[in-house]
């Protein structure tokens, strides 16, 4: 019975064909192989078996199906096919060519005429098997992701704000997640002209670099990817439009295959790319990887806000202390009150000025040390409901300025200049009071002793104009008749003279006629330095002046047998000035010449340059050493004693030849070499013509109490600008540099600031104007710019910079007192 099971009879045969048709399990058109068999023996097989083995049918049958089967899954079938054992199991079946491939068998046992056989049904599972593989790496690599996802959320360097340590950390973990060579951060420069590396990891090198950079303009597609797309997840990146441009100069030389770019965002703005670069093989990124990079990115955003943060926090610890040493060290005193004016804080500074200590001042009320005045209750108030109201004591929206005195400990009362600022909460809200309190007591002082000797100035000037007056009365009345009796005497109307008289009425005639010039030189002077010069300017013909002043000289050169000369450019026949006072400006220098000239010759040449006229007289005289031009345009003052008794004159008419040339707004220059002769130039500026001979009347200005500050580098203009405004009576302090600026404008206090763009040094005006606007108690200063760059000037005018005016040099007296009529009235 035992031998049967194991032999095919044609009764087994028929009944297993009989019972195939009867279900229909042998159909070519199933993909599993339904084999029936016998205790292992192959009765019959469909197509797919053989397909599966590459076997033909005829090969299939008969044969032990164990032996289709791998060693160890031979053991298997040896316990399962024998027991009839019904659930599916995995074997490795052996195909023809020695190949193996899995297959799933399931055994039903089935009886047909009282014969039980075995049903096998095969089942290749090798796409099943790789599906299950492919799965289970997946899932390791997700697993993988997300371990290194979580260890980078827990480490705490992220904390500690080193971007530098982060980045490495992100790298490293990014690099080794994704099996990938390189993993680089790059981030947009300032200006988003280029992105640059400030950290790539190589996994072969362990190194870490920096300092690679793309330009935009070079790689114009890439950057457009990169600002189009939520990733880049590029296969062939040699290939690929996108990254085509790197090619040459990166992908290829570093052997670059693929890349993974997730952009890295910041506050809702793109701000740089994390790349992951792989070599050899081309990859093809999966959804998880390119959702792992997008995690990557984020932690990089999350390192560059945590060190933003530190940053900030680290910046703000900086500034507490360093506010803390400017209110512990400020030289001016500090308080800071709350709503109902009790001390919170206050500086040594204040203390001192007070004469209490901090610890007796803290939680006192701070308006019980204050000299009120009527009024001073709707300040505050207004202060607080940030209101504003105009008056001497301005309200402006968060801050109030005054002069009162504060009640020392020893019961006497200090002078200061309160300023009250109010500081809001976090809601908005006011929440303090900040007083600024600067000790004024010697400023005070100042003034009184200012108003005292602006008094006596007064006083002094009065009385030397009255002197003036008398003197000018006292002296011409005679020497009008000394002068016309000369003549008189000289013309022999009342009888004839001899040869010795008529030398002494021709020596009283000619010293009345200087001493005359001497008194008309210092009255001329003196009117010009008291403001009270008037200018009729008017349109003037250049030739009829040279001609008139010449012709006046011309005597006296020929007595001297001197050639007296002149060259008139044709573009400057017309001149608007004051026809009398330019008369006398040429004849000064003129008169000079000759007299200086004791032979060669003196010429006159009028030119036109940019800006004016230059009006030159030249002589071959003795020449001036250039070590005495400091003293040639003081007045009274010859440069040399011995001239005195060589050469007559009191050393006025040059003083006040400058002074009416730059009363024109324009000056006097001289070049000269000792025993070669001199060369003085009267500029001439460009005027404009009020037409139908109208007098242009530059009238005093009212200079009480008026201090002017001038900012100037160059000598030459700042002893211009100096000398016309102290003959308007203004106060000038001079300062060429931005050297102790701020300090000398808190102490002088200047009722207006001439400042030049241009400066000596690193510091230009511009940055002495911003240190003014941004002082609170220096904001109100009237600043005037000057420069020689029109344009410069013309976009300040728009008062965006400070400003609230300009002077384009060569500065025009006309323009400038406009300037100071219209801000020193």
């Amino acid at each position: 019975m035992e031998r049967q099971n194991y032999l095919l009879t044609a009764q087994n045969i028929f009944s297993v064909k009989y019972y195939q048709q009867q279900l229909k399990f042998l159909s070519d058109d199933q993909l599993e192989s339904i084999t029936p068999q016998d205790s292992g023996i192959i009765l019959d097989n469909n197509h797919t078996l053989d397909n599966m083995t590459n076997y033909e049918v005829a090969e299939l049958i008969s044969p032990n199906s164990f032996e289709l089967t791998t060693l160890e899954s031979q053991d298997l079938m040896n316990k399962k096919i024998p027991s009839g054992c019904e659930k599916p199991s995995e074997v490795i079946v052996v195909r023809k060519d020695g190949s193996t491939f899995p297959v799933e068998l399931q055994g039903k046992v089935i009886s047909s005429q009282g014969q039980k056989m075995q049903i096998m049904v095969v089942k290749d599972i090798t796409e099943h098997q790789q599906a299950q593989e492919a799965l289970q790496i997946k899932e390791n690599e997700q697993r993988k992701q997300s371990q290194t996802l979580v260890q980078l959320a827990r480490n705490k360097k992220f904390q500690q704000g080193n971007l530098h340590t982060t980045l490495r950390e992100i790298t490293e973990a990014a690099a080794r997640t994704l099996s990938v060579k390189r993993v680089g951060v790059w981030l947009y420069n300032e200006d988003r002209s280029a992105i640059e590396c400030i950290d790539l990891y190589d996994v072969i090198t362990k190194e870490h670099t920096c300092g690679r950079s793309f330009l935009k303009v070079n790689y114009p597609a890439y950057f457009q990817a990169l600002e189009m797309e939520r990733s880049i997840a590029i296969h062939d990146a040699i290939n690929d439009k996108r990254t085509q441009e790197l090619s040459a100069s990166y992908l290829s030389v570093f052997g670059i295959t693929s890349l993974l770019e997730a952009p890295i965002w910041l506050g809702g703005r793109l701000i740089g790319v994390v790349c992951h670069e792989h070599f050899g093989k081309i990859r093809h990124w999966t959804l998880e990887e390119e959702n792992f990079a997008g995690s990557i990115a984020d932690f990089v955003t999350l390192a560059i806000e945590a060190s933003d943060r530190n940053a900030a926090q680290e910046a703000l610890r900086k500034s507490e202390a360093q506010f803390r040493a400017i209110f512990e060290r400020s030289s001016i005193g500090i308080g800071l009150c709350d709503m109902k004016a009790q001390i919170v804080d206050i500086n040594p500074a204040l203390c001192q000025i007070l004469g209490y200590q901090r610890e007796e001042l803290c939680g006192k009320r701070f308006i019980d040390y204050v000299s009120h005045q009527r009024g001073d209750l709707e300040l505050y108030k207004q202060l607080i409901s940030a209101t504003h109201v105009k008056g001497e004591r301005s309200v402006s929206k968060h801050h109030i300025e005054m002069e009162r005195k504060l009640l020392h400990k020893d019961g006497g009362l200090v002078w200061t200049h309160l300023s009250v600022s109010m500081i809001p909460g976090s809601n908005g809200e006011p929440e303090f009071f900040l007083a600024i309190i600067e000790d004024i007591t010697e400023r005070k002082q100042t003034e009184l002793k200012l108003l005292a000797s602006q008094a006596a100035a007064e006083a002094g000037s009065r009385a030397k104009s009255e002197f003036l007056a008398t003197m000018s009365h006292e002296l011409r009345t005679p020497l009008n008749a000394i002068m016309g009796l000369s003549q008189l005497l000289q013309q022999e109307m009342v009888g004839s003279l001899n040869e010795k008289q008529q030398e002494y009425i021709t020596c009283i005639y000619n010293s009345g006629e200087h001493l005359l010039a001497v008194i008309n030189d210092i009255l001329d002077l003196s009117k010009v330095e008291a403001g009270k010069e008037e200018l009729s300017l008017l349109p003037l013909s250049v030739p009829e002046l040279c001609n008139y002043a010449l012709s006046t000289v011309s005597d006296r050169a020929q007595e001297q047998g001197l050639e007296l000369t002149s060259v008139i450019d044709p573009e400057a026949d017309i001149c608007i000035a004051d026809a009398r006072r330019m008369k006398q400006m040429l004849l000064n220098l003129l008169t000079n010449a000759v007299k200086f000239t004791p032979e060669g010759k003196v010429s006159l040449e009028v030119k036109k340059v940019s800006g004016g006229i230059n009006f030159t007289v030249s002589d071959t005289g003795i020449g001036i050493d250039a070590n005495q031009f400091q003293f040639l345009f003081e007045p009274f003052k010859q440069l040399d004693s011995r001239l005195n008794r060589q050469y007559e004159g009191t050393g006025l008419g040059l003083a006040l030849t400058r002074k009416l040339a730059r009363l024109h707004g324009g000056d006097v220059t001289v070049v000269s070499t000792l025993g070669e002769g001199s060369q003085f130039t009267i500029f001439l500026p460009n005027q404009t013509d009020e037409g139908d001979g109208k007098v242009i009347t530059l009238s005093p200005i009212s200079t009480t109490k008026k201090r002017i500050l001038l900012v100037e580098p160059e000598e030459n203009i700042a002893i211009f600008l100096q000398d016309y405004l102290h003959i308007l009576g203004y106060q000038v302090d001079w300062i060429y540099n931005s050297n102790n600026f701020a300090p000398e404008v808190r102490t002088l206090k200047p009722d207006l600031i001439l400042l030049d763009e241009q400066l000596i040094g690193d510091i230009s005006g511009w940055d002495l104007l911003q240190i003014i606007k941004e002082e609170p108690n220096l904001q109100d200063l009237v600043v005037v710019m000057m420069s020689d760059n029109e344009p410069v000037l013309e976009k300040s005018s728009g008062f965006k910079t400070g400003a609230n005016d300009y002077l384009l040099k060569p500065i025009r007296i006309v323009q400038l007192e406009t300037i100071l009529k219209r801000y020193l009235k």
